[in-house]
């Protein structure tokens, strides 16, 4: 396994594991917006994971459009 350092070498990460990384981008985002925004604290919890929903469904959604798009388009 090769060395690598922070901010210098990233650290390896396969392929397969990629798709992956979106869903605590997601919920990081999702938990900084919604804790600026709630009204009730108790609230948050159940919003956070409510947009965290919405933002995955919609990259999906989106990823769809664009691979059809690509697949299809006439060229």
């Amino acid at each position: 396994m090769t060395d690598w350092t922070l901010f210098y070498n990233p650290a390896p990460v396969p392929t397969s594991w990629i798709m992956w990384l979106v869903v605590p981008l997601c919920l990081s985002v999702a938990v900084v917006y919604k804790t600026l925004r709630a009204k009730h604290v108790r609230q948050v919890l159940r919003e956070v994971l409510v947009l965290m929903a919405y933002v995955i469904f919609g990259l999906v959604v989106l990823g769809a459009v664009l691979w059809g798009i690509q697949r299809y388009w006439p060229s």
